[in-house]
């Protein structure tokens, strides 16, 4: 199950490399993998060093990275002029879960 998953994710991500949309690209995986390792790592630095429970752990790595995501967007805005990416808010969300899969299945 666990090998069948990540070959189903790693076939989703190059597929999303090669394309360019709205919805799909390289700028759209960067954010689906830089929020999965924020929120695995973010968890890991609650529970391992933080010494909090699995469930502050759990609260705190997703607030945390979907924070930074906002945050991200919020500047891009700012200093772009442009609109605020539904799309890259959307792949954060995304990577969100694909960390909380992670910490799941590899902690």
């Amino acid at each position: 199950m666990k090998k069948s998953l990540l070959l189903l994710i790693i076939f989703l991500l190059f597929s999303c490399l090669q394309a360019e949309s709205r919805w799909l690209g390289k700028d759209k995986v960067m954010h689906l993998t830089g929020s999965a390792f924020l929120t695995y790592w973010n968890y890991g630095f609650s529970q391992d060093i933080l010494e909090n429970s699995n469930e502050e752990s759990l609260y705190f790595s997703i607030s945390f990275t979907a924070l930074l995501g906002a945050g991200k967007e919020y500047s891009d805005k700012r200093s772009k002029s442009t609109v605020l990416s539904w799309p890259d808010l959307a792949y954060d969300l995304v990577g969100i879960a694909l960390g909380l899969v992670l910490i799941n299945n590899l902690r």
